[in-house]
């Protein structure tokens, strides 16, 4: 029964989700949190900072993550296909039936008003990253810094990412106090 619950939820947000996994996330959001109750906000957080972090589609590997802590490995193939069915199947027509189309003036004015939604949910979904990630004067220095090194081209992403992982570890492991007043964290 919760393997048919995982694929159906993750059916539904890859049938309707357009943009990529940034958009994705106030869906998986609704589903997975309010709906099901599968995970809570603090573990989606986690999720989305493992599944940027990792090689692969932010949506297949949140789905995975989500699907294995929901159903077990089999949860995370499940997730994963599903997630993934309904863009292949809308893919495939595409590519069957409409490829010579796209610079008609309906094919533009329907991918202008899915633009102007795409932008709005990525939109919600950076400020939840952004309340969660930068609610302290080391979380605002850190974006702040961050954001200069990237606008600035001064380091690439995965460099950044690196960057940011260490500071953390390094945070944790000489400030443990200083960090886990701050910034908040496990308090085991």
């Amino acid at each position: 029964m919760i393997l048919w619950e995982i694929f159906w939820s993750f059916f539904k947000i890859g049938a309707v989700t357009f943009g990529g996994g940034y958009a994705m996330i106030p869906l998986i959001e609704k589903e997975m949190i309010t709906n099901k109750k599968w995970i809570d906000e603090e573990e989606l957080l986690e999720i989305i900072a493992i599944a940027q972090m990792t090689p692969g589609v932010i949506a297949i590997n949140t789905a995975t993550f989500v699907g294995r802590k929901a159903g077990g490995i089999k949860g995370a193939l499940i997730a994963s296909v599903a997630v993934v069915l309904p863009s292949l199947f809308v893919i495939s027509v595409i590519v069957t039936f409409l490829s010579g189309s796209f610079d008609t003036i309906l094919v533009q004015k329907f991918l202008t008003g899915v633009r102007g939604g795409l932008l709005a949910l990525m939109a919600h979904s950076l400020l939840r990253l952004f309340r969660s990630g930068a609610n302290n004067i080391v979380g605002i220095a850190l974006l702040a810094v961050t954001l200069i090194t990237l606008i600035f081209s001064i380091l690439s992403p995965i460099n950044l990412i690196i960057f940011g992982s260490v500071t953390g570890i390094m945070l944790y492991r000489f400030f443990p106090r200083f960090t886990l007043k701050y910034l908040g964290g496990d308090k085991k």
